[in-house]
C-alpha cells in the first residue's frame, strides 16, 4: 500500500487492459478502479477479482466497433485472424481486377508483373495468379454480359432513342466509327451510352456508311455529319427507320464538317 492509500498497481499481463484506463482515485474500499475506454463504465481492478468480468464486458460493450483489434487479441489462441475475416472469393477478385484494367486503361500484361503478383499474394495466400489471356477472356465475358444488359435497357425505353455518330481516320490510316444513343429513362433523366466503337473499312461513302450503321442498329434491335457522304448516308438510312415527323429532323448537320 502506498502512502496515499492506494494499492500498488501490479504488472499488467492481460491484453484486456488495452481497453481500460485506471482512475487516479481508489473506490471507497481502497481498491483500484478501471474505466472502459468506450462506454465509461467502471470496474474493480483488484487483482483478486481476476479479468473475467472485464473480458466479458469488452465482448458485449455497446460501443464496441466491428473491427476491434483488442477484441481480436482476446480471442482464443486456437482461432486465427483469417477465420474472423470474410472468405476470399477468387471469382469476385478477378471481376474487380478486370474492371480495374478497363477503367484505368491498363495492359493485359499488368497481371503478369512480378511486383503485382507479389502484392496480391501478400494480401491473400489463396490468390492464384492469372495470365494475360485469362484476364482478356474475363474482360470479354464482362463486355458481353454488360452488352446484353444494355440491349435489355434500350428495349425497355418507352420514348424515342436519338442517335449520333462520327467517323474518322487515325494517323495509321485506319477508319473508325462511333455510335452513341441518347434517351430519357423512366426517371426522366437524360442518358447517353456509346453502343458501338468499331473499325470502319474504306470506302467511307454514303452508301457504305448507311449499310454499316444500319447493321449496328439491327444488332441492338433499334431498326423498324457534314460531308456529302453524310447526306447520302442519312437519306439512305431514313427509309429504314421509324422516325418522328416523317424524318424531317433526322439529320442534324455537323458543325465541325461545316
Amino acid at each position: 500500500v502506498l502512502q496515499s492509500g492506494k494499492k500498488h498497481q501490479r504488472r499488467l499481463s492481460s491484453s484486456v487492459w488495452a481497453n481500460y484506463d485506471f482512475l487516479d482515485e481508489p473506490n471507497k474500499d481502497g481498491n483500484l478502479v478501471c474505466k472502459c475506454k468506450r462506454c465509461g463504465i467502471t470496474y474493480n481492478a483488484n487483482s483478486k477479482n481476476g479479468t473475467r468480468n472485464l473480458i466479458r464486458h469488452v465482448k458485449n460493450c455497446k460501443m464496441r466497433t466491428f473491427r476491434d483489434v483488442c477484441q481480436m487479441l482476446l480471442s482464443k489462441p486456437t482461432s486465427s485472424l483469417e477465420l474472423r475475416m470474410p472468405k476470399f472469393d477468387a471469382d469476385e477478385f478477378r471481376e474487380l481486377l478486370a474492371a480495374a484494367i478497363v477503367r484505368h486503361d491498363l495492359p493485359f500484361q499488368f497481371v503478369e508483373y512480378d511486383g503485382i503478383k507479389k502484392c496480391f499474394s501478400y494480401l491473400h495466400p489463396d490468390f492464384k495468379s492469372v495470365t494475360r489471356n485469362t484476364i482478356k477472356a474475363d474482360i470479354l465475358k464482362m463486355y458481353k454480359r454488360d452488352k446484353e444488359k444494355m440491349r435489355v435497357d434500350l428495349g425497355e425505353v418507352s420514348g424515342r432513342i436519338s442517335l449520333t455518330s462520327d467517323c474518322w481516320t487515325s494517323i495509321t490510316t485506319d477508319g473508325y466509327i462511333s455510335l452513341t444513343a441518347h434517351y430519357v429513362d423512366k426517371y426522366w433523366c437524360l442518358q447517353k451510352r456509346i453502343i458501338n466503337f468499331c473499325f470502319m473499312a474504306p470506302p467511307h461513302t454514303g452508301v457504305h456508311l448507311s449499310d454499316h450503321v444500319f447493321s449496328l442498329l439491327k444488332e441492338w434491335c433499334l431498326q423498324k455529319d457534314n460531308a456529302s457522304s453524310n447526306d447520302v448516308f442519312a437519306e439512305n438510312l431514313r427509309g429504314e427507320l421509324d422516325l418522328v415527323c416523317e424524318g424531317d429532323f433526322f439529320h442534324v448537320r455537323c458543325c465541325a464538317h461545316i
